[in-house]
């Protein structure tokens, strides 16, 4: 009994220990929050995350408490049945129910003021009518509105159908049609390859088509406009000398996706997972256990990338843009050679000069106005969001490459 007491005051103590680390940390970021607006979000959500810790830690170590004293009473069954309860132990269990209490309304007192100043919190404005009202009249709480209490950007009853084409990122439909910005000029630059990217957007009846154009560089960029041939073409992207145990990466026949989506600034598509892709080649739920994805490029196909530079800036919409290393390392090296080629390439919506800043290399671009069209639409659709600080996520609606077509300029060149 004196052993189980000690454990008890043990955890205690660690939960104690616990709680004032997440306190100070708290008051850390509250301090900072003034100086920097995008911590005041994150105070929010920290010290909603304190209050259910306090909680739950007070609830865990008062029944570890309460199981104590089940210890010393083990006769407390029959007592229940028969009505005679010990005095010490109606003592102990009152004394237990009221530090629960206690510990609660702390923790309640803790998650209300952050509610209460969520609607201060400078983030993007809510969604939905009952969201934005809550917002202005600073009741979110008690009107349960948790969306326009935390500040989330996407909620609320009244947001629009992701799949309608005009609905914006914030949940609202847009009065007009969203249009291109112009095709980019080639500035000089030749087309060698074009290609044609054929869009399934959204999910049944309210599925639509798209088709993007897009022209490479390959006089500039001959080895990673290779890369992006590969991996649109029929053939596929191979990367390893043995393909009994994998299969080549390619974006087209519902293999590749858009994966990302930052609004009104650009459009990342690849292909999430090759054994999700393979899998669907062979018609099959998962992919058989000995499949093994193509790895990135490496060796002097990797340093032959390297060494090519960028054919221009990236300083207007409708350019091609592929990782520094090429295409393949996009994502962290420390991902799975399954997902290495999620984000393949990029499509610039706007000029990026922080994609200059990076590394990233152009290497094409948008060729006509109807592509420039569906970039706009796409950029401007709704995304995924964990935060409300959030800038960009996972398209709300699917977005699938249906077929990919490759031309060369020189199979279009008349023949004697």
């Amino acid at each position: 009994q004196r052993s189980d007491k000690l454990e008890v005051q043990s955890d205690r103590r660690k939960i104690e220990a616990h709680s004032c680390s997440l306190t100070a940390r708290s008051s850390t970021l509250q301090y900072l929050a003034p100086s920097i607006p995008s911590l005041q979000a994150m105070l929010v959500t920290l010290r909603m995350m304190i209050s259910c810790f306090f909680f739950l830690a007070s609830t865990i170590t008062h029944v570890l408490a309460f199981s104590s004293n089940l210890s010393q009473a083990p006769h407390l069954g029959a007592r229940f049945f028969t009505s005679r309860p010990t005095t010490q132990l109606n003592n102990d269990t009152d004394e237990t129910r009221r530090s629960i209490l206690s510990q609660t309304l702390v923790s309640t007192s803790l998650l209300i003021p952050s509610f209460a100043n969520a609607a201060s919190v400078p983030v993007q404005r809510a969604v939905g009518s009952g969201e934005k009202r809550c917002r202005e009249e600073g009741n979110c709480l008690e009107t349960f509105e948790l969306d326009g209490a935390v500040g989330w950007n996407w909620g609320g009853t009244d947001r629009c159908d992701a799949s309608d084409p005009n609905c914006g990122p914030d949940g609202r439909v847009r009065e007009e049609p969203l249009v291109g910005k112009s095709v980019p000029d080639l500035s000089g630059l030749e087309v060698t390859h074009v290609i044609d990217l054929t869009l399934n957007i959204g999910v049944g009846s309210n599925a639509y088509i798209d088709t993007i154009k897009m022209g490479l560089y390959g006089n500039n960029c001959p080895e990673l406009v290779k890369e992006i041939v590969d991996l649109c073409g029929r053939g596929g992207l191979v990367t390893s000398k043995n393909l009994l145990l994998g299969a080549p990466v390619r974006i087209g026949d519902g293999y590749g996706a858009l994966t990302y989506i930052k609004p009104d600034e650009r459009l990342e598509f690849g292909v999430s997972s090759q054994k999700v892709a393979y899998a669907k080649s062979i018609r099959k739920a998962k992919a058989p256990e000995e499949f093994v994805p193509e790895p990135r490029p490496s060796g002097e196909r990797l340093e032959l990338v390297r060494a090519e530079s960028s054919a221009r800036q990236h300083d207007v919409a409708g350019l091609i843009s592929v990782p520094k290393e090429g295409v393949g390392y996009g994502t962290f090296l420390s991902a799975s050679d399954d997902e290495a080629y999620s984000n393949a390439f990029q499509i610039t919506a706007a000029g990026a000069p922080d994609m200059d800043k990076a590394g990233r290399k152009v290497i094409g671009q948008l060729l006509d106005a109807k592509s420039m069209d569906a970039l706009a639409r796409l950029a401007g659709s709704p995304t995924r969001k964990l935060l409300p600080t959030q800038k960009g996520g996972a398209p709300l609606i699917k977005v699938v490459v249906d077929e990919s077509v490759v031309i060369a300029k020189s199979d279009l060149a008349p023949t004697e």
